[in-house]
């Protein structure tokens, strides 16, 4: 066997593949990108080394004789099953060394996890990380991200979840807007910043801290909505007004000291931080990567 496959004629056979399929010398030496001329040679060849003739020329077809047809016919399944298991494992192989895709909320991918990727990369120049803050690439369901980076309660049917971080919440404004905050009746003075769309609550954040702390907020005047939290932050960092800061996203802002908390109480929120993905994708390396190296920077700011 070993020796039959060393020396059987294999361009010679998928010549013969291609003429036949194509019928044609023409058609067969255009698919395989060589001369009509070296079609002729290759099909004489195997003509010659099986002692039996294998195609018919009838203008303006080429057909097979009956032996030619079940060649060819061997031929088409035996390539295909070796075709097929050749892109098995070329695809085996991309799928170790592919990236993955994370999808996350949009405040937390650009305050939070944007900074702190550098350091992944770096660590793990080999597994490529694309974001996602679609909110369609958010769902557990529907979505195709091999990562959801949650913010939630929790409670993900058939999924595997694992709690990142938890949050706490108090007003953030830039320090030249906290000299005119002595109280929260001053509130009312100052712009109000709020994030509309990332928080899952039916109560405001502003009103979820002012319950906690058993507070009466001031009727705000003025106030400005902003569909994600990065928005709100840099709004508050250009001293634009007040919002109300969650800790993770904050975090950054209030240790190089561009925020600052101009009251001492805190809300802690409902809500928490996911790490969600199918059950399945644990077994892929790059995944344990991400997820070891998230946990280790999500345990240097707790909520």
């Amino acid at each position: 066997m070993t020796e039959m496959l060393k020396t059987l004629p294999f361009n010679a056979l998928r010549t013969l593949e291609s003429v036949v399929r194509l019928q044609g010398f023409g058609r067969a030496a255009d698919e395989l990108n060589v001369t009509q001329s070296a079609v002729s040679q290759h099909i004489k060849l195997l003509e010659e080394w099986l002692g039996h003739r294998l195609l018919i020329r009838q203008n303006p077809h080429t057909l097979p004789t009956e032996t030619g047809a079940l060649l060819a016919r061997s031929i088409r399944d035996g390539f295909g099953a070796v075709e097929l298991v050749c892109d098995d494992l070329r695809n085996a192989k991309s799928s170790q060394n592919r990236g993955i895709h994370v999808a996350a909320p949009p405040g937390f991918a650009f305050v939070w996890l944007l900074p702190r990727l550098l350091e992944f990369d770096e660590i793990n120049p080999e597994i490529p990380i694309s974001i996602s803050t679609d909110p369609k690439s958010l769902d557990p369901v529907s979505g195709q991200a091999d990562i959801i980076i949650s913010y939630s309660g929790g409670g993900f049917n058939n999924m595997h979840a694992e709690k990142l971080m938890s949050e706490s919440m108090a007003p953030v404004c830039s320090p030249i807007v906290a000299k005119g905050l002595d109280s929260i009746s001053d509130l009312n003075n100052h712009v109000i910043l709020q994030d509309t769309l990332e928080t899952p609550r039916s109560i405001s954040n502003w009103e979820f801290w002012a319950k906690e702390n058993n507070l009466n907020l001031p009727h705000f005047t003025r106030a400005r909505k902003y569909g994600q939290a990065n928005l709100v932050i840099q709004a508050a960092i250009n001293g634009l007004g007040v919002a109300m800061g969650r800790s993770p996203l904050v975090k950054d802002a209030i240790g190089n000291g561009t925020l600052v908390y101009p009251f001492g109480e805190f809300a802690q929120s409902q809500f928490s931080y996911w790490f969600v993905c199918q059950h399945a994708a644990l077994q892929s390396n790059s995944v344990q990567a991400f997820r070891s190296w998230i946990h280790e920077e999500a345990a240097k700011a707790p909520g």
